[in-house]
């Protein structure tokens, strides 16, 4: 692949986010004082880079409200989607040509109802790079907003792929 692909080519081929282990861990997501943590957004992402891990849309979409609007893409009308069901079909379309998914994520920063989080995923994707043993590195930061319930709102995502299995830099995702 180089530098020209076009990103909807790669979105077409499996790769996005998505983008969740337990719903209980996003229902109490926000504290009784409605206040939200890093710890609240930890639990978050880590239910959401479970359901990315194994392919599971019905977990990532109960992360998000019925309104939620998913930015794969901002500002590419194509990319954005608007309620829980186009966010389902959207993660099975993305997760299905998708193994051996491997994810982690760095220390959320948080201001009042939203956040921001770094994701750092490896997985194989063999129509994004079909050379070798299929590896893609997935750097990803994502800007969310969450409603009083602990569930997302809005998701917009910024990423960068690279070819190959790559491990983070020493001190990635300290906030």
């Amino acid at each position: 692949m180089n530098s020209r692909t076009h990103r909807r080519t790669l979105l077409r081929a499996g790769m996005a986010a998505l983008p969740l282990a337990a719903v209980t861990s996003a229902a109490r997501a926000a504290e009784p004082s409605g206040r939200l943590t890093t710890a609240d957004v930890s639990r978050w992402t880590d239910a959401y880079l479970e359901a990315w891990r194994t392919k599971n849309d019905a977990a990532a979409v109960r992360l998000f409200t019925p309104d939620a609007v998913y930015e794969a893409v901002p500002g590419v009308a194509a990319q954005t989607f608007r309620g829980r069901d186009a966010i389902g079909r959207y993660w099975r379309d993305i997760t299905s040509g998708q193994s051996d998914m491997t994810g982690r994520h760095g220390t959320p920063v948080v201001t009042g109802n939203r956040a921001a989080v770094e994701l750092w995923v490896t997985l194989r994707a063999p129509a994004i790079n079909p050379d070798g043993d299929h590896w893609v590195t997935f750097l990803e930061s994502n800007v969310l907003l969450f409603a009083p319930d602990g569930r997302c709102r809005r998701n917009t995502e910024y990423w960068n792929l690279q070819m190959g299995r790559l491990d983070p830099p020493q001190g990635w995702g300290a906030a």
